[in-house]
């Protein structure tokens, strides 16, 4: 009798091999590196922790499980008995930290494997309450293969019914943490329910399932080891496949802005844009990405709909239209733009991008990271990671790295960040990010560090040591290498360049060169020339060679105005005689001494009167003086007969004091008062 075998076995490896390459036809050569390392453990019923580059693969892990128990169920016969039990209704449970991941994770597991899904967000659970269905209902008799949920729905009721269902529990083959950077990042911060799905993972399922957790970015030592802890990772079912997250295919580039973060105009993102190739444009805040998407709003052609052209992806949307942006980014040829919150950058996946620009850098180098790995993912594709930091940051970084003493993770951790005012900073700046902004000799091989990337021998060396396909901007600067030619995404007709905004720096006033005459001037120079021109005319005119021309010919309006303009650059009469031959002037020998003259007591003239010094202005506190002394001295100027002979007699002023009131008599008595009303007083005329 054989014995059962293991998937991990090469046996069971070839087996899960034949069933992809059977189920998936474009898989003609099965699996790829990563998934050959996890899915047989994960089948295995073990733990896994997987890092892999984005568009690696790793979305394929909680799928071709789902399809190698299906398909082994149905035909028992084909194939052999496994150490584990093969289920018929097959269930994963997927938790991810954004509604567009788990929406986007259906949608792929339909497209690419047609497996049923449910994305477990508020939207969809309203649709199912509208359409009357029974949500744990449907999920706990195993209508969908993989539920999508996030942390915040596991801590509901429904979740603990689903749970406790006993046929739920008995298909269930895995548990899965997908971008498992966030647990430590957001559940140190913001949301610490991320730091209790290890919890609910150990405490609500069953014990032999598979955990496994995926993610693009994680940075060895005490990030790796808190989540293992989280998790509950230990002992021989754990297993730790570490890929490399290097992207090849990607060229980094940084710039520092040179306009404010905070304003409305951003010129440096036109020349990557009409390069007509599908970007990502990456914000930290909705309203960064409005003040972006109105600045290319107005420079967008009027032959293009900006509103084809560009679009939002942001929490605020619904979710339908976050979807509808993906899908128009893959088909429509004149979708190029996608202004995009953090919303987009966990796993959102659209094959045609090409470019990655972040405007202002991420939080962490692990999202910095993640946001790049947007663009390049359809095979062939050389792309780009466009990074536009400020100054202000990396004046941060260049104090924070001095105070360090040298460029490392460990040596940043030590350093105090603090403010201005020497307290100590709410959000201080992350050492990875700090260590890659303050790189000075390779992009690509800083980030390996941090990462601590294999192979060891070639991911520290600089971009042309290592061949790779594209350098980075520090690479290709130090080489001197000339800019590579990225192609466009589509037709280059389909999308007009957008129109390039104006400067608005003021423009300084050119400095009026010394031989230059000004308006004034020169009209005063053509009038002394037009009465030459008489001159000559009665001088030439009966001459033999000369009578019979016409007086225009004698001295042209053409050559007036040249010899006007160039005036003071005449300085002999050489250079006259070129500008009188070039015009073909026929007086030449026999007025050309005349005209020279004329010319230098123009010059002379015009001369002198501009070595007369202007004025200096003066301030207000010497024109004060200048006025008093001005009027100081005109007293001199008064004749003696205007002065008066006596001084006139005092007038009384009429702006005097109002006398004080006199104080009221005392109040007369009852008595008093009789008798003075009673006695008849006399009038006086």
């Amino acid at each position: 009798m054989s014995s059962n075998v293991a998937f991990t076995s090469i046996k069971g490896i070839n087996t899960v091999n034949s069933i992809v390459k059977k189920l998936i036809p474009k898989w003609k050569d099965g699996l790829h590196e990563i998934q050959l390392f996890c899915i047989p453990k994960i089948l295995n019923l073990e733990d896994v922790f997987a890092i892999e580059a984005t568009g690696g693969g790793k979305s394929a892990l909680f799928g071709i499980p789902v399809l190698v128990h299906l398909e082994i169920s149905q035909n028992l016969s084909l194939y052999p008995k496994f150490t584990v039990p093969i289920c018929s209704d097959p269930i994963g449970v997927v938790v991810t930290p954004t509604k567009g991941l788990a929406s986007n994770i259906v949608k792929q597991l339909k497209k690419n494997f047609n497996i049923d899904a449910f994305a477990y967000t508020s939207e969809n659970l309203s649709a199912k309450r509208k359409a009357g269905a029974n949500i744990i209902k449907e999920i706990t008799s195993c209508q969908y293969h993989i539920i999508c949920v996030d942390p915040e729905h596991l801590c509901e009721w429904e979740w603990y019914l689903i749970s406790n269902a006993s046929l739920f529990c008995q298909n269930l083959i895995f548990a899965c943490a997908e971008k498992g950077h966030v647990i430590n990042e957001w559940g140190l911060s913001f949301q610490p329910l991320f730091q209790h799905i290890g919890s609910f993972f150990c405490g609500r399922f069953p014990s032999n399932i598979s955990v496994f957790l995926m993610t693009a970015t994680m940075q060895p030592g005490p990030p790796l080891i808190s989540i293992c802890t989280t998790l509950g990772f230990s002992g021989s079912r754990f297993h730790l496949i570490h890929q490399s997250n290097e992207r090849p295919n990607t060229k980094i580039i940084v710039h520092t802005l040179t306009s404010a973060i905070g304003g409305t105009e951003f010129p440096q993102l036109i020349p990557y844009l009409n390069q007509q190739r599908k970007t990502v444009i990456h914000v930290r805040t909705i309203d960064l990405g409005y003040r972006i998407f109105m600045f290319l709003f107005k420079l967008t052609p009027a032959s293009l709909n900006p509103l084809r052209r560009m679009r939002m992806y942001n929490s605020l949307a619904s979710e339908s239209y976050n979807e509808k942006t993906i899908e128009l980014l893959d088909s429509d040829p004149r979708c190029q733009i996608v202004i995009a919150t953090k919303a987009l950058s966990l796993g959102i996946h659209a094959e045609e991008l090409r470019d990655s620009i972040a405007v202002g850098t991420a939080d962490t180098q692990d999202n910095e990271k993640q946001d790049g790995g947007h663009a390049g993912r359809k095979e062939g594709v050389i792309a780009r990671r466009i990074i536009f930091t400020t100054t202000t940051e990396l004046n941060k970084v260049d104090k924070i790295v001095k105070a360090s003493g040298e460029v490392l993770v460990a040596a940043v951790l030590k350093v105090k960040q603090t403010t201005k005012a020497k307290k100590e900073m709410k959000r201080p700046l992350d050492p990875a990010k700090i260590v890659f902004l303050s790189e000075q000799f390779c992009r690509v091989a800083c980030e390996n560090v941090i990462y601590d990337n294999p192979p060891i021998e070639t991911s520290r060396m600089d971009c042309i040591q290592a061949n790779r396909p594209i350098p980075c901007d520090l690479c290709s600067s130090r080489y001197h290498i000339l800019e590579t030619e990225f192609p466009p995404s589509s037709d280059e007709t389909a999308l007009p360049p957008f129109i390039l905004p104006e400067t608005t720096t003021k423009k300084r006033k050119l400095r009026k060169k010394a031989n230059k005459l000004k308006e004034n001037e020169l009209e005063e120079a053509k009038l002394a020339l037009i009465t030459y021109e008489e001159q000559l005319y009665a001088e030439e005119q009966l001459v033999a060679p000369h009578c019979y021309h016409p007086r225009s010919l004698y001295f042209p309006k053409a050559l007036r105005d040249a010899i006007a303009v160039e005036l003071l650059k005449i300085k002999s009469q050489a250079m006259l005689n070129v500008i009188l031959a070039s015009n073909e002037w026929s007086f030449i020998e026999s007025q050309g001494s005349n005209l020279f003259e004329l010319i230098s007591s123009l010059q002379t003239t015009l001369l002198s009167r501009c070595r007369k010094s202007k004025p200096k202005k003066s301030t207000k506190k010497s024109s004060e003086v200048s006025e008093l002394l001005d009027g100081l001295s005109d007293v001199d100027e008064f004749v003696e007969s205007t002065l008066p002979a006596e001084r006139a007699p005092l007038v009384p002023a009429k702006n005097q004091p109002h006398t004080k009131r006199q104080p009221r008599r005392p109040q007369q008595s009852l008595a008093q008062a009789e008798s003075y009303y009673a006695c008849p007083v006399a009038k006086s005329y």
